[in-house]
């Protein structure tokens, strides 16, 4: 389709060498943001510690001592070890006896073989498949078979070197965290250091109610084939949403638009920053209604929100993503909507299409997880490796050499990389680890979902399971009504062969007047299962591999646009959703401690969004004077 002529706002941007911001306006942003805005009450202490140089690496970002998402508890099985990597080093999860979850690094002390491989035994103890030796959950071996007497095996135990590796580990807002590091000072370290958590989803395990009358959807977890750099390269670009994302958020042709973005914290080595959208173009607000706000808020070395607010609802999506190994990450994601008084917010498309998320099953949430993010994958594996020319380490240097930016749309990618470049590279564990694996042209593997997310969720696991046994229910039935079929045409012809009499042959019209009117519907029956069993197939197929290309139409991707969510629009099912989830149930409920709301917060300074201001300004002099018409007659 051709895209539609329209006339963008001007919006200038200063730039050196095609990729950097002028000295002269960080320090105007620098001096016009709040330096505490969006930081938890627990890590102010620290951020304002480090900003007056008090710390021992004030002014420098430590990767390894800092606490980082590794698993979603309520997708895990708890019956067996699970692998995952972190900054390159191999981990193994497992739920030890005291009913809590342990990480350690996956490697017996014995022989380094990986504990993944293991068992979690009645007693609540890690046993490595090679030997037998059984470790407690702090990494204490209590079982060594190979020992030749009580007291040896006493005295082998006590030798620290048969500990297993341990890390830090804790559990918040539905997840496991380890600690970026391990070694005799970390456990003291870790508890001097508040993970990134965000109060508004605090409590939550799986799904549903949140502080202050909130709702949370289910978490997202997945693996990525590519790197922490190009995750949040992406994630913090608004331009790319309604052209990478087209019918799933917006259209690639009629929505992209003009944007500047306003600092709201300064950039620190320990806090990120943090920036406003003037104004909030779409998928956040249609382009000429910009009656909404969203602020993204970047904080090392793991957590991006951003934060959606609109006078009547909140949306606040939590992006956690962790540098597994070069050319990977784990991506977690989950939203929470707060809701005020009114009922205009239902029409809104970025309200639409996150309510949407909020009550669908875990499953469904995840299947469909690829239908967004394989658009951007398809497109940010290759693109790292074609910046990195081969040097993985010098990717801030590289982006800033190669690329061309013109307009102020790319100001927080700028701002990203000038933080990597200065704070970077991520320290992978090893003297060869941080070489970049080849692009991949296999799609087999390069959308392998299962490998990506289903192997390692209980959830779509049981849901795999369950559409199969549905699919091959359907190809019985299917099978059944067609024998059933070929039986009654087959009991037919004999019977207008006998009406013919001998050495005739019965004509067509006679075999159907004996084919009993039944068998029409037994067709469509065996037709309808038969084509039930195909969607079950297909469905199937998503939890294994789900191929995207942006040359071709996509029926899920068209389908979803067909809906409507994407536009703002009337929708019966988003009223029946709105009103079922909030009602008038949330007035008066607190809201969680460090909350950031514009009521909660005591950082938030008002409407960043000079747009926004504007039409707010405008609605507010419309209203005085319709209210001033009747006192002049």
């Amino acid at each position: 389709r051709a895209p539609a002529v329209r006339t963008r706002r001007a919006v200038p941007f200063a730039s050196a060498g095609g990729s950097t911001i002028a000295a002269d306006e960080l320090a105007a942003d620098a001096s016009a943001a709040n330096p505490l805005i969006g930081i938890t009450p627990d890590r102010v202490p620290m951020v304002e510690a480090a900003a007056r140089g008090e710390t021992p690496d004030a002014g420098t970002f430590n990767w390894t001592k800092q606490w980082y998402p590794v698993a979603v508890i309520d997708l895990l099985d708890t019956s067996k070890p699970h692998p995952t990597q972190l900054l390159g080093v191999d981990l193994v999860v497992w739920k030890n006896g005291e009913g809590k979850w342990s990480v350690f690094e996956d490697k017996c002390p014995h022989r380094l073989a990986p504990l993944s491989e293991g068992r979690v035994e009645d007693d609540g103890t890690l046993l490595c498949a090679y030997h037998a030796w059984r470790f407690d959950d702090k990494g204490k071996c209590v079982d060594m078979p190979q020992a030749s007497t009580p007291e040896e095996e006493e005295r082998v135990k006590a030798n620290p070197r048969s500990c297993a590796f341990t890390r830090p580990t804790m559990e918040a807002q539905g997840l496991v965290w380890a600690w970026g590091e391990g070694g005799k000072d970390a456990e003291l370290e870790a508890a001097m250091t508040p993970a990134l958590l965000v109060p508004e989803i605090e409590g939550v395990g799986k799904s549903g109610a949140a502080p202050g009358g909130a709702f949370r959807n289910h978490w997202q977890v997945r693996d990525m084939p590519y790197g922490w750099a190009a995750f949040f390269e992406n994630a913090i670009d608004p331009a790319h949403a309604v052209v990478s994302h087209h019918t799933l958020v917006g259209d690639r042709y009629d929505d992209p638009a003009g944007f500047n973005c306003v600092v709201e914290r300064p950039m620190t080595a320990e806090a990120g920053f943090r920036c406003a959208l003037d104004p909030a173009v779409p998928p956040f607000n249609t382009i000429g209604k910009y009656d909404a706000e969203t602020s993204y808020d970047f904080q090392p070395p793991s957590l991006l929100k951003i934060d959606w607010r609109h006078d009547q609802a909140r949306f606040l999506t939590s992006h956690y993503c962790v540098p597994t190994k070069p050319g990977w990450c784990r991506h977690f994601v989950a939203t929470v909507c707060q809701r005020g008084e009114g009922t205009e917010v239902r029409q809104h498309r970025w309200f639409k299409l996150n309510l949407f998320t909020l009550t669908s099953p875990a499953w469904m949430t995840h299947v469909l997880g690829p239908t967004f993010l394989h658009q951007d994958m398809v497109l940010l594996h290759q693109q790292e490796k074609i910046l990195a020319q081969g040097d993985g380490q010098a990717l801030a240097q590289k982006w800033k050499d190669q690329v061309f930016i013109p307009t102020s749309a790319d100001k927080m990618t700028v701002m990203f990389y000038q933080w990597f470049g200065k704070h970077g590279p991520v320290p992978w564990a090893g003297p060869d680890g941080a070489e970049l694996p080849p692009i991949e042209r296999d799609q087999s593997k390069l959308f392998d979902t299962w490998e990506m997310h289903t192997k390692y969720c209980t959830h779509c696991q049981g849901a795999l399971r369950n559409t199969e046994i549905l699919k091959w229910l359907a190809v019985a039935g299917a099978g059944a009504k067609t024998v059933w079929v070929i039986v009654a045409l087959a009991f037919a012809a004999a019977a207008a062969g006998a009406a013919a009499g001998p050495g005739a042959e019965p004509g067509l019209a006679s075999v159907l007047a004996e084919v009993p009117s039944s068998v029409a519907g037994d067709v469509f029956s065996a037709l309808s299962l038969a084509g039930a069993a195909y969607g079950a197939h297909g469905f199937a197929g998503m939890f294994r591999s789900y191929p995207f290309s942006h040359a071709e139409e996509d029926i899920v991707m068209e389908g979803t646009a067909k809906i409507g969510l994407s536009n703002d629009g009337p929708s019966p099912y988003i009223d029946f959703v709105d009103g079922s989830l909030f009602g008038p149930a949330t007035k008066g409920k607190p809201h969680a401690g460090g909350c950031e709301c514009s009521g909660c917060s005591p950082h938030f300074e008002g409407i960043r969004s000079g747009v926004l201001a504007a039409r707010k300004k405008k609605q507010a002099a419309a209203k005085a004077a319709k209210q001033e018409a009747p006192a002049a007659r």
